[in-house]
């Protein structure tokens, strides 16, 4: 998440509401190879997924809080603009909730392939191409991150270094985007609801920056039907970036690594009466990536947790698939991948280091 002072600007997390204690792990002690650091970093990712990532401290780490910072600004510039001239936008209502309900959530796309010119420059509004440079940056610094995180989940699964990031690389076509996402603000608790529908990402792996709460993690374990109190808040934590794992890491490690369901919700407590911005990069595989289980890791070799697509086929036709299933209802979204341990519940505070 951005800094302090991009905090200091919102209503404070409430302490009296059910938050799920994540691991806050230190990307100076990653980078360092600090093992028990990279352990944890495992076991994050086989049982939620999901973990925070403390930037500050390095120069790597804070240029990345840095690229965050221009892209909220951008954000809040994208969503002033006339919806009608924008392309690639998603607007409030798009989509369904619960209860067939409009959704709450707008969002505008920007491709990795158009900002770094692996294919050709979409049309966009005027303040995009003056934060484009920003972009590139906010892109290859984004991937660098990614890069030094998966070093250690190669190492974990017993991968040669650099298998995982090499299926996402910044040079090749793929969906990789970065989102710029606004929630509506409810000034009633009565209009506490879903802003977004419970989902897995599809793509390796996603940071997310955001400051006001709203977001929700499954529990682990929850019944196939979960209940709303089998979901818990996360808290935002300045300098820190969310990351999560997609389903297609649960594909490449048959299933040893965890992809888990998470949704939007109305913010908690006085949050729930301002806009909830956020930044997200959503990095997924090259087009032509295969979506088979690796070969060659320890780890990945004795999996047997679901996951691996069976027969060869590339990362452009299984998101089409996925796609099609997910409409068709063939598909519902779940959590897949990982271990299920019972998940570790507290109020208002995550766990950090």
């Amino acid at each position: 998440m951005p800094t302090e002072e991009h905090f200091a600007k919102y209503p404070p997390f409430p302490s009296d509401v059910p938050v799920v204690q994540l691991e806050c792990l230190s990307f100076t002690k990653l980078l360092a190879g600090d093992e028990a650091e990279s352990e944890r970093l495992f076991e994050a990712c086989q049982h939620t997924g999901f973990f925070l990532l403390n930037l500050r401290g390095t120069a790597e780490g804070e240029t990345m809080l840095k690229h965050a910072a221009k892209a909220f600004k951008l954000t809040e510039q994208i969503h002033e603009l006339d919806q009608d001239e924008l392309k690639n936008y998603k607007s409030v209502g798009d989509m369904k909730i619960e209860d067939g309900s409009p959704d709450r959530m707008a969002f505008y796309s920007l491709s990795q392939d158009d900002i770094l010119g692996n294919s050709a420059s979409r049309p966009a509004p005027a303040v995009v191409e003056t934060h484009r440079p920003d972009l590139e940056g906010f892109f290859h610094h984004g991937h660098i991150i990614f890069s030094r995180i998966l070093s250690h989940l190669d190492a974990r699964l017993g991968l040669e270094s650099g298998t995982l990031i090499s299926l996402s690389p910044l040079e090749k076509t793929s969906g990789t985007s970065l989102r710029l996402l606004k929630a509506l603000p409810s000034g009633r608790a009565a209009n506490a609801r879903t802003d977004l529908l419970g989902h897995t990402d599809l793509g390796s792996i996603t940071m997310l920056f955001n400051v006001v709460g709203g977001l929700q993690i499954l529990t682990p374990s929850a019944p196939k039907v979960p209940a709303d109190s089998d979901w818990r808040f996360v808290r935002p934590m300045p300098g820190c970036a969310l990351i999560n794992l997609g389903d297609a890491m649960v594909q490449w490690s048959g299933g040893v690594v965890r992809s888990n369901m998470h949704r939007v919700v109305t913010a908690p407590g006085a949050q729930k009466g301002v806009e909830r911005l956020s930044v997200a990069y959503l990095l997924r595989p090259a087009h032509e990536t295969s979506m088979e289980k690796l070969k060659g890791g320890h780890a990945v070799a004795g999996a047997a947790n679901g996951g691996g697509q069976e027969g060869f086929i590339n990362a452009r036709d299984w998101e089409r698939m996925r796609a099609v299933q997910l409409v068709k209802g063939e598909n519902k979204p779940e959590s897949i991948g990982g271990k299920k341990p019972a998940i570790m519940v507290a109020r208002g505070e995550a766990v950090a280091t």
